[in-house]
Parts: structure tokens; C-alpha cells; sequence
């Protein structure tokens, strides 16, 4: 039944009274704070009644209230209408809108003013969804204040690269916050270490992971090693080749069942849908505080593995969503390698976290408030190779043969190849067999492997108790690990001579596999232990950097800060 303008405008007005006698009387403090108490108080049971029983007085009686109930939810979309178009002032020259003393009541006819009374109790229940909205706008201002930054901006801004996977440039930001020096420079300085495998100073070991799947690799479930022993699907190992006929054909119609389920519960949610409408959705989701989410907010679409791009829509405008690994690569793994990928990133994130791969971006707060978002003013940028996990690069998928040249392209120094070959006999049961393998990234050689895992031999050894899964990885793994850490973790830097150091710089320079930022932070290290002249450290950075590199070692604090991410910006481009 269509809405009478009465009703409407006595609605209308109650709600606009009530707004000016915020906005004139109350202070903004007071404003916010007492109406978030009312909001706590007063539910939206209670605003209906009170404007129910206004309308019943102003139309004189039952029958108008019958009308009101009957049209109740049309006025309220009408109403909600007329607030989101600016149209909340019903007041005019004489004081009130059309709605009071304008149209005649046909049913109870006279006067259409409510009484004080119930005018009174119309506007302190109606200010329960103005102080929702007084809420939403402080929760909105606080929730767009830029983090506040304490500290070295250069430190700073490495930490925030690496928490937003951008391992590349975080290196770049630390190698340029120790060529800048400074106290807290100093303490990053002690901390360098040595490669016997490489013969050279590092703080920061570069490590990448690449993943080759080959056999029968449209399979729809490798079948990995897993911690109970047993390979995911139902069809494995021996398992799978002593299921008869019988079992299969259950299992094909239970899988028959599900997906009918599936394509039933599908079809009703869309009557549902159909049935309510979109204009029903969008009411329930305002009434449960869900505004403006819509479907996506409640996880409804985009429920597949997110890509790294979409980060920013999935956060605030102002503070973009950190995410320091990539989900997708992570799953990736897991699905061809199970425990193997588990066991190898565990053994890899512990050596790291020692600082046996070096001690640089280690310490990063994943969740820092005080270290800012942004880098030189601006969010950072997606790196071109995400992070498997913190600190080791996903260099890509295929035989180690290219992956090793993709990982030499990233100056890398070991690459961690993980080879899974895959066979499905006639009964679905699917033999996985992995191995894992260190390559020096500098001169594609294998340095060390592993020995083969088997997820049927595991099922084997499970079934009849001669072992658990993880001991079994972990002795295939044995030999690797014994390698990794006699020759390939960082030790202590010895004391270096003069001449010695001398030598080095002469390597460092005519090296063009490290950027100007690496250098000039090895470079000033030298001078820092006295171990080079003043003179021979300014001469060191001239040839290196020119300039800019005379910036970050004698100008201001600012003019260090933007030489040195003029450098970035420059070793970024020539790598591109």
C-alpha cells in the first residue's frame, strides 16, 4: 500500500529535528561521546515503536497505524533514499516542511502536529542511527591515520619493503642505510659475515627455490608424502592398487552424490536470492552494520587463492595490507611435495632466523606500526619474484637447467631445486617421487642432493610400523643438510690487512654483479674498521657512484636519503 506524504514527512521531520538540535546545541566532543552511549542504549525496536505511535497520533487513530504497519518497510527504503541524496532537510521559511499542516488527513482529519510528548520521545530514540553514524565517521578517521615512522628512514624503509615482499629492494634500502653510517648503521656493520664457498663478505645470503614437476603431471592429486603416512587421495600407493572394483564404484557414486548436494544447495541459494531481491540484501546488510562490504566483504566471491596483486584492495585505502610470502607459491608446494616442502622450509627458516645465512632484514617486525608503509613517499611496489618463504625468492617452475639461468639473472647465490616426478598406474594410484638439490647460482653447478623420497615406500613402511613419515624425510635429507652447513652457512669475518682490503675493493669495483649500493656499504664497512684511509674510502665511492655516492658520504641527512634512492631507482632500471 503506497505511503501517505503525512506519514512520510512526520517520519522525515522527527529525524531532521533531531539532527539540528546536535548540530546547534551540543560541542563536537560531547557530540561524539554522548551519542555513542544513546547508540548502546537505544535499539532499533525501540525508534520503530516511538514512530509508530507518532504516526497513530497524528492520524487520529488505529486505522492510520494499520496503514503504517502495512507500508512500513517501503517508507523505510524511501527514507534511506531521501538520506543518501542530501535530502534530509524538510524544514522550511516558516519553520516546517509540507508534512506538517500541508495535506489534509482524509481519516482523522484537524490538527497534524503531535503532541511535545511524543515529539520529545520520537527524537531521543531516533538518535540511536545518528550516533551510529557519528561512530562510523570517528572509526573511519582513525583508521586512515598514516602509521608513525621512529627511527633511521633508511632502515626504516627496508623493513617496510621486506614486509611487503620486495626482497630486492628491502637489500637495496639496508646496503644504502650502512653506506650512509651512522650509530645505528654501525651496529649492522659488526654484524657481516664471510662465505668460504664464495670467498667474499656478505650480510645477506641470496637464496631461491624453484619447483620441477614432470611424468604424469595432469594427475589431479600428486599424491605427496604426508605426516600420517598415507598419500591424499583414496587411490594411492598400495592402497590403491588393492581397491577392487566395488570400492571404486562407491567411491564414483558417493563423489556423484556430493556434487549433486552441491548443484541442489547452489540452486536454492539462487531462488532465495531471486526471491529476496537485491534491494532486500542491501537492507539487511545496512541493518547488520554491513554497508558497502556487499557480497565480496562476507567472502562470498574471489574465494580462490588471492593474487598478491589484489593486496591493496583487500585493505584500507590509506595503509595497503602487508603480506610478506606468497600464499599461492606456498600452495604450490605443498600440493606436489607435502612434508618434504614442510621439512625443507623449516630447515631453511631456522638456519635463516640463526643468522647462519647472514643477519640482514632478519629482525623485521611483520606487524610494525612504527616503521611507516611507504618507501620514498610511495607504496612499494610488487617484486617481479615473490617470496616463498622470508628471505628465499620463488625463482619459477621448470627443469633445473632454466631455473638455475633465471636464478643466475637474479644474482642469486644458491638455488634450492625441488624435483617431483609423478607416474598413475591404470587404478589411479599415483607414485611421487622427490628430490631436493643446492645449485650454486653463480656457476650452475650442483653442489649437494638428496636422496629419493617415496610416498609408496612411506605407505609401505607406515603400514607395517618400521617408522614415521618425518624420520624418513629427514634421513633422505641428511646428507643435504650436512653440506648446507659445513660449506655454504656464513662464518665470523676474519681481521683483514690494509693490503688485504685494498685487494678487495679492487674486486668490489670491477664486479658488476653487485649493485653501487653493495659496494659503497662494503666499501665504507673497510673504512669503518680503519682497515682503509678516509682518502681511499672518498676515491672508492667517486668511482663508484660519482656524485651521488660524495652525497650519501658527506652531504645532509636528506641529501644522503635522496642519492641514495636516485641509486635505486637507477640499478632498478638498468635491471629491467
Amino acid at each position: 500500500m503506497p505511503t501517505k506524504p503525512a506519514d512520510l514527512s512526520l517520519r522525515f521531520s522527527a529525524k531532521s529535528a533531531a539532527w539540528a538540535i546536535c548540530l546547534t546545541t551540543l560541542g563536537p566532543l560531547f557530540f561524539a561521546t554522548a551519542f555513542s552511549s544513546v547508540a548502546v542504549a537505544q535499539g532499533q525496536q525501540a525508534t520503530m515503536q516511538a514512530a509508530e505511535r507518532a504516526a497513530m497520533e497524528a492520524q487520529g487513530g488505529p486505522s492510520g497505524y494499520e496503514e503504517m504497519e502495512a507500508g512500513y518497510d517501503d517508507m523505510d527504503m524511501y527514507d534511506a533514499d531521501m538520506e543518501d541524496q542530501g535530502m534530509g532537510d524538510p524544514y522550511g521559511e516558516s519553520g516546517y516542511g509540507s508534512g506538517y499542516g500541508g495535506q489534509p488527513n482524509s481519516r482523522g482529519g484537524g490538527d497534524l502536529k503531535p503532541s511535545p510528548t511524543v515529539m520529545l520521545e520520537v527524537f531521543q530514540l531516533d538518535w540511536s542511527p545518528l550516533a551510529e553514524r557519528v561512530q562510523q565517521v570517528l572509526t573511519s578517521a582513525s583508521t586512515s591515520q598514516q602509521p608513525v615512522a621512529l627511527g633511521p628512514v633508511l632502515r626504516n624503509e627496508a623493513h617496510v619493503a621486506y614486509r611487503y615482499g620486495n626482497l630486492p629492494l628491502a637489500l637495496q634500502l639496508f646496503h644504502g642505510f650502512i653506506a650512509r653510517g651512522s650509530d645505528a648503521a654501525e651496529q649492522q656493520m659488526d654484524q657481516i659475515k664471510f662465505s668460504k664457498h664464495f670467498r667474499k663478505p656478505l650480510w645477506h645470503l641470496r637464496v631461491g627455490v624453484s619447483l620441477g614437476v614432470h611424468g604424469d603431471s595432469s594427475t589431479t592429486d600428486p599424491s605427496p608424502i604426508t605426516d600420517s603416512g598415507t598419500s591424499r587421495g583414496m587411490g594411492n600407493g598400495e592402497m590403491g592398487m588393492g581397491m577392487d572394483s566395488g570400492m571404486m564404484d562407491m567411491e564414483m557414486e558417493m563423489a556423484n552424490s556430493m556434487q549433486g548436494m552441491n548443484e541442489g544447495m547452489r540452486e536454492g541459494m539462487s531462488g532465495m536470492e531471486e526471491e529476496m531481491g537485491m534491494g532486500g540484501m542491501d537492507m539487511y546488510e545496512e541493518d547488520m552494520g554491513m554497508a558497502g562490504m556487499g557480497m565480496s566483504g562476507m567472502g562470498m566471491s574471489g574465494m580462490g587463492m588471492s593474487g598478491r596483486g589484489q593486496r591493496n584492495q583487500a585493505a584500507a585505502p590509506s595503509v595497503p595490507k602487508a603480506e610478506m610470502t606468497d600464499s599461492e607459491v606456498n600452495s604450490r608446494m605443498e600440493k606436489f611435495l607435502g612434508l618434504v616442502a614442510d621439512t625443507v622450509k623449516n630447515g631453511l627458516s631456522k638456519r635463516i632466523s640463526d643468522g647462519k645465512f647472514g643477519h640482514a632484514l632478519v629482525d623485521v617486525e611483520a606487524k610494525s606500526t612504527t616503521q611507516g608503509h611507504t618507501v620514498n613517499g610511495e607504496t612499494v611496489d610488487e617484486a617481479p619474484q615473490s617470496m616463498w618463504i622470508p628471505s628465499v625468492l620463488f625463482v619459477g617452475e621448470g627443469n633445473s637447467r632454466d631455473t638455475i639461468k633465471t636464478a643466475h639473472y637474479l644474482e642469486l647465490d644458491l638455488l634450492f631445486h625441488f624435483d617431483v616426478g609423478l607416474k598413475e598406474n591404470r587404478m589411479g594410484a599415483v607414485s611421487n617421487i622427490s628430490r631436493v638439490k643446492v645449485m650454486d647460482a653463480r656457476t650452475g653447478k650442483t653442489l649437494v642432493s638428496s636422496a629419493a623420497m617415496d610416498n609408496t615406500e612411506v605407505e609401505r613402511m607406515t603400514r607395517v610400523g618400521r617408522g614415521s613419515p618425518s624420520a624418513y624425510v629427514d634421513e633422505q635429507l641428511k646428507s643435504l643438510w650436512a653440506v648446507v652447513d659445513e660449506r655454504l652457512t656464513l662464518s665470523d669475518l676474519p681481521t683483514l690487512s690494509p693490503e688485504v682490503a685494498r685487494k678487495r675493493v679492487a674486486q668490489v669495483l670491477g664486479d658488476r654483479s653487485m649493485t653501487p649500493l653493495r659496494k659503497l656499504a662494503e666499501i665504507r664497512y673497510y673504512g669503518y674498521r680503519g682497515w682503509l684511509t678516509p682518502d681511499e674510502v672518498e676515491q672508492a665511492f667517486e668511482i663508484t657512484g660519482g656524485p651521488d655516492a660524495m652525497k650519501v658520504l658527506h652531504g645532509s641527512e636528506s641529501q644522503a636519503i635522496e642519492a641514495i634512492h636516485k641509486l635505486v631507482v637507477e640499478t632498478e632500471a638498468s635491471d629491467s
